[in-house]
């Protein structure tokens, strides 16, 4: 009777282990599921961001010729044109340093993603802050630009309305620049969140 106990015990730890495997296979495959889901949606945001740059950085870079234009045409100082092509430049070569993570390895490792997205964020904002102390002057530049080659051609009641309305483009654009900025910075904080979110998990 002790033997058949023994045995009948014995078959009811056998099966609690199966058991025990069974829900732990599950955890860790649940687990990998989890990570391989965060790391698609990584992945997937970050092409959002390079594309984002990739616009940018095009368009900043089709700015030059049209500014080399605006020298003949408008008969804009050198200085005014070289430090503008020079800000563009450093624009863009920034954008390429700040977004250059290769996305295909992206979440193989996610606290080291976490780190480099956290380090990303970190020099876009003070790319943003550059750009603004650099960009207030350079707006000031192009006014006063704008203002002594129409003033000496159409005159300064002619000029005026168009300084403002050179001006007002600046804001406008301006402040687009900031509603990419803070897209792009919220992408960031999203793939970040979902790192801490996964890696907080029991």
């Amino acid at each position: 009777m002790e033997t058949v106990n023994n045995t009948q015990h014995e078959f009811e730890l056998e099966d609690l282990r199966q058991q025990m495997a069974a829900i732990k296979e599950k955890v860790d495959q649940q687990g990998h599921l989890n990570e391989e889901l965060v790391k698609e949606a990584i992945q997937s945001k970050m092409k959002g961001v390079h594309r984002t740059s990739f616009k940018l950085s095009l368009v900043a870079l089709l700015c030059i010729p049209c500014y080399i234009a605006m020298r003949y045409t408008y008969n804009f100082s050198w200085p005014f044109i070289i430090v503008t092509i020079l800000m563009l430049i450093g624009f863009v070569l920034a954008d390429y340093l700040i977004n250059r993570l290769d996305v295909s390895h992206m979440g193989d490792d996610l606290v080291v993603t976490a780190r480099k997205l956290t380090q990303m964020k970190k020099n876009r904002s003070m790319s943003q802050k550059i750009g603004i102390a650099m960009t207030i002057p350079w707006l000031a530049w192009f006014c006063y630009e704008s203002f002594m080659h129409r003033a000496i051609t159409y005159g300064i009641a002619d000029t005026w309305g168009y300084v403002i309305t050179c001006f007002v483009g600046g804001i406008i654009g301006f402040l687009i620049g900031v509603r990419i900025f803070r897209k792009m910075q919220r992408a960031n904080d999203e793939m970040i969140d979902q790192i801490n979110e996964l890696m907080s998990e029991p």
